[in-house]
C-alpha cells in the first residue's frame, strides 16, 4: 500500500518573521558605503567620460552629476537584512 506524503504549503510571502507573526519591522536604514559621485563629461570626439573627480579640462563639457548609495535595514525581531541601492542624476 502506497502512503501520500504531505507537502507543506509554503507562506504567501517571500520572508516571513516568525517572532512578529510573519511581519518584518525594520530599524532606521544605516548607510553600507559612503555615497559615490559621478561625474560624466561628453568629450569632443563625441564620446563620454565618466569620473570620480572633477575635471577642468576645455575639451570635455560638463554633462551630469550621478549619486549613489547603498542602505541596509535590519528587522528588530529576527535580525533579516533588507538591502538598498538608490540613485540620482544630478545637474
Amino acid at each position: 500500500m502506497l502512503e501520500e506524503e504531505e507537502v507543506r504549503v509554503r507562506s504567501k510571502r517571500k520572508y516571513t518573521c516568525k517572532r512578529n507573526k510573519g511581519e518584518h519591522e525594520y530599524l532606521k536604514p544605516v548607510f553600507v558605503f559612503e555615497p559615490s559621485y559621478n561625474y560624466i563629461y561628453n568629450d569632443d570626439g563625441h564620446g563620454q567620460l565618466h569620473s570620480s573627480k572633477l575635471t577642468n579640462d576645455p575639451k570635455y563639457k560638463y554633462v551630469r552629476t550621478e549619486v549613489k548609495v547603498f542602505l541596509e535595514c535590519v528587522c528588530k525581531h529576527c535580525g533579516h537584512k533588507a538591502l538598498a541601492y538608490l540613485t540620482d542624476k544630478l545637474k
